[in-house]
């Protein structure tokens, strides 16, 4: 249980820290910020190893980095960034359910620290626990749960808001 409450300490401190003026995100070596020029966010994630394929039409963009087996998110507006995401790397994937039941006590309680969703999805070949904290441009989205043969479980660092 001190694991957890450390690692949940550790991921707020991380995902609430702000670099200067700009909402930031590091994508493996890589900083992005919130406004961010597309070829500067192109050049740095390039810089640190990162692929980064040409935009689809929306202006999204599937970052992968084969070495640390990751992949980032990231969508921009008239060039600029506008959105990007990273997943946290669960080691031990029994303790996410019991932080989605934490979080989801705190909103059902009327937390207004900062904005708290909770927002299940259940259908009939799927079922999935959602928890959305919202910070201003920055949140986080807690996830456990997905269908009889796939999970969805993950932990998902956010800036800005995708279009």
């Amino acid at each position: 249980m001190k694991r957890c409450v450390f690692a949940l300490t550790l991921l707020a401190s991380v995902a609430f820290a702000q670099q200067g003026t700009h909402v930031a995100l590091e994508l493996g070596s890589a900083t992005v910020w919130l406004g961010m020029d597309k070829t500067a966010a192109q050049k740095a994630i390039e810089a640190a190893g990162i692929e980064f394929p040409e935009p689809d039409s929306d202006g999204s963009v599937i970052a992968v980095d084969t070495r640390a087996k990751r992949i980032y998110s990231l969508q921009f507006f008239r060039n600029k960034l506008v959105y990007a995401d990273r997943n946290w790397d669960r080691r031990d994937g029994d303790r996410l359910p019991s932080v989605i039941e934490a979080l989801t006590s705190l909103v059902d309680q009327g937390a207004t620290n900062c904005k708290l969703e909770h927002a299940p999805i259940t259908k009939p070949d799927m079922k999935m626990d959602r928890v959305f904290i919202e910070c201003g441009e920055r949140s986080v989205l807690l996830v456990t749960g997905g269908s009889k043969d796939i999970s969805a479980d993950s932990i998902t660092e956010r800036i800005g808001s995708f279009r």
